[in-house]
């Protein structure tokens, strides 16, 4: 297990099973780096094929890198700081699609059908990732620029061998894109799943109703979810259902809409919240420092959420 598996993985405090209310300005701070990373995630899944996963994709773009281009799995593994099955598994699947060669010695190397697959499927998550940060100001794209920077020294990656190039738009390209979406998901998912059995969209449906302030219990209709979550009406629907019975929230009736349902969180959908943010404020920090507070990093994350909503509604006028 690598040093940042092993971060991700650590146990974190538990706070006695009664849970205690988090901070809220920690609890904004936690639903908006989940949204971010959660439609980060949602537009390179929509982008990719339905056969190859955001791994598989990590592997060939690392392949296509000239000190890269042949190199044993566990190295390839060592550089994408994945856990060597995965690599060994996805070397397996990508071998049987002609998109990489197993040669007599071990090493890996792209086909040429795997280098041509590599080149079309970066430029579409070049093209995602550009709508998300062009209109970033010069400012924004620098602290972005500067937190990602932060992601990727950490012991144990390849970036902390090899720092980003100083200007700013080279932070935001395939590669770096999807390795920063890739380890930010993979923080927040085993946070969440150490905590519950929730998954993090599940997760996240929750977090939504968690007060940022201290005012009224935040009670949401059905319409909001689907535009929080960018998922459709059916999961808002089964979802709600499911964290029902699980007793997490409760549908109570909208008083101005006699046909509506408004969702709220029950106490021990508060506990949960509480304790999985906390521990997900914990890994941020961890990766992130003490600029998680910072609010000229939070208005830039802002920013960065509604040019991602801009970008996913503009996917399928893309020219594919």
């Amino acid at each position: 297990m690598s040093q940042v598996q092993a971060l991700f993985c650590a146990p974190i405090g538990r706070r006695g099973g009664k849970g205690r209310d988090v901070d809220y300005a920690k609890a904004h701070i936690v639903t908006l780096w989940c949204a971010v990373i959660a439609k980060a995630t949602r537009g390179v899944t929509k982008l990719l094929p339905k056969q190859m996963t955001p791994l598989q994709f990590r592997l060939l773009a690392q392949l296509t890198l000239p000190e890269s281009e042949r190199v044993l799995p566990m190295r390839a593994a060592r550089l994408l700081v994945l856990k060597p099955a995965d690599v060994d598994e996805a070397v397996g699947v990508l071998a049987d699609r002609d998109l990489l060669r197993v040669c007599d010695d071990g090493c890996i190397e792209l086909t040429r059908a795997g280098r041509e697959r590599a080149a079309r499927l970066t430029e579409r998550l070049n093209a995602f990732f550009a709508l998300c940060v062009d209109d970033l100001s010069e400012e924004e794209r620098a602290v972005l620029a500067d937190l990602l920077r932060r992601a990727f020294s950490m012991p144990g990656s390849c970036y902390a061998r090899r720092p980003l190039a100083g200007e700013a738009s080279e932070a935001f390209d395939a590669r770096r894109g999807l390795a920063a979406t890739a380890m930010l998901h993979y923080a927040v998912q085993t946070a969440v799943k150490k905590a519950t059995s929730l998954s993090l969209t599940d997760f996240r449906f929750l977090l939504e109703l968690y007060p940022k302030r201290r005012t009224a219990a935040r009670m949401l209709r059905a319409r909001d979810m689907v535009a929080f979550l960018r998922t459709g009406r059916a999961y808002v629907t089964t979802a709600s259902v499911r964290l029902e019975e699980q007793g997490y929230l409760v549908r109570v009736p909208d008083e101005r809409d006699a046909r509506g349902i408004l969702f709220k969180l029950t106490p021990q959908g508060m506990i949960c919240v509480q304790e999985v943010a906390e521990d997900l404020y914990a890994v941020l920090v961890s990766m992130f420092g003490e600029a998680v507070e910072e609010r000229v990093v939070q208005r830039a994350l802002k920013h960065l959420l509604e040019l991602e909503d801009a970008a996913l509604d503009a996917l399928a006028e893309l020219p594919w």
